[in-house]
């Protein structure tokens, strides 16, 4: 089982120690179970300071990280659009599923109804089964829920837990 050990900074300019296990990536980001808190949490790649070897490594090099190690991570930057953005919703009743495709539509978002090849985001509801979503962390797809997919609509950003 892969870990990963890191420094990070967040939207807000937080920085911290990170140490996920079970983890996958997409393009853009990396994903995994947070050591601390037990639940899947998504982090951007390029928000990524510092990669070390173990959780204590991380929190020491937290330490002593000054401002100019970080000076060089842009913090927000422009929604950026692809041609295609595939996104899968699952495990929803079918009026909410019905006014999430017609939110992913209207904000130019292609959605497919199973896990394919291209699929960039899986939204899952209370009742998402398990091999969606197996499926989507061994491709590497980004996964949130009903509320961060919201957020990411607005933002453009993966939201964190």
């Amino acid at each position: 089982m892969e870990e990963m050990h890191f420094v990070y900074i967040n939207a807000k300019g937080q920085v911290s120690a990170q140490s996920i296990f079970n983890v996958s990536h997409s393009a853009e980001h990396v994903q995994g179970i947070c050591n601390v808190i037990k639940q899947l949490r998504t982090f951007r790649k390029d928000r990524v300071i510092k990669l070390v070897e173990t959780a204590d490594a991380a929190s020491t090099f937290l330490m002593t990280v000054k401002e100019s190690d970080y000076s060089h991570i842009q913090l927000s930057r422009p929604k950026a659009q692809k041609v295609t953005f595939d996104v899968c919703f699952t495990g929803f009743k079918k009026a909410d599923k019905d006014r999430l495709i017609e939110c992913a539509n209207a904000n130019g978002m292609t959605v497919r109804s199973s896990v394919t090849q291209n699929l960039q985001l899986l939204c899952c509801g209370y009742n998402a089964g398990p091999t969606k979503v197996t499926a989507a962390r061994m491709k590497g797809v980004v996964i949130l829920n009903e509320n961060q997919f919201a957020d990411f609509v607005k933002t453009g950003e993966i939201p964190e837990v």
